[in-house]
């Protein structure tokens, strides 16, 4: 697969825009580990990208380019949200190199998503009308 990778940047709002912009580098991509994180240590990565984090020091010896060019990358995931960052630390502990995909607006795991929590009438739901006279 291929994804956009910006280079230094503080947070994924930023990150978001400069893909957006066509900046960075596209490279393909192979995900070596996925990282379930919680909401709020998904949001401290979110936001602080350029900042140290223990999952990135824990498993920065997976990262790394191979012979074809080709990352070798950990895909944070959050079940709250929708976004998932592609990270590549290039042996340091934060994420140097970052890449922002979405899932089309549904959840990391269907027992999560909320679009179809809705989608079936209960039996005893009828149209009440009233009658005018």
């Amino acid at each position: 697969m291929k994804a956009r990778f910006v280079c230094d940047i503080s947070n994924a709002r930023l990150a978001r825009n400069k893909i957006d912009r066509s900046e960075g580098f596209e490279t393909k991509y192979v995900i070596e580990k996925v990282i379930y994180l919680a909401k709020y240590p998904f949001l401290h990565l979110r936001e602080y990208l350029l900042e140290y984090d223990p999952n990135i020091r824990l498993h920065k010896e997976e990262m790394y380019i191979d012979n074809k060019g080709c990352f070798h990358i950990i895909m944070f995931c959050c079940l709250q949200s929708d976004i998932m960052l592609l990270v590549y630390s290039d042996g340091k502990d934060y994420a140097k190199y970052v890449s922002i995909i979405s899932n089309g607006g549904e959840k990391v795991e269907p027992r999560f998503a909320t679009s179809k929590r809705y989608t079936r009438k209960r039996k005893t739901q009828c149209r009440r009308t009233t009658a005018t006279n």
